[in-house]
């Protein structure tokens, strides 16, 4: 098989893997309203298992899960996934 050809393939072979991996990210995800000064604030915030998306509570309990983000601002943006 030459060069090219292993090429090829490794390069299906890892965009079919991507794919596997990026579908399920897609499952739900939202920015939560606003934006916070410092990651210590985005997480205590996130720890208390409430948000506001959209207008929207969504709760911990509910299996929504967050991460805080720094955006190019400098700010840092929850994100909830679940």
């Amino acid at each position: 098989m030459s060069i090219m050809k292993k090429a090829l393939a490794a390069t299906a072979l890892t965009a079919g893997a991507v794919a596997l991996v990026a579908a399920p990210a897609q499952a739900e995800e939202l920015i939560v309203d606003g934006s916070y000064a410092t990651y210590g604030d985005c997480d205590l915030d996130g720890a208390s298992g409430s948000f506001q998306a959209g207008g929207v509570e969504l709760r911990g309990q509910d299996g929504w899960l967050y991460r805080c983000d720094q955006g190019a601002d400098g700010r840092f943006y929850m994100t909830i996934f679940r």
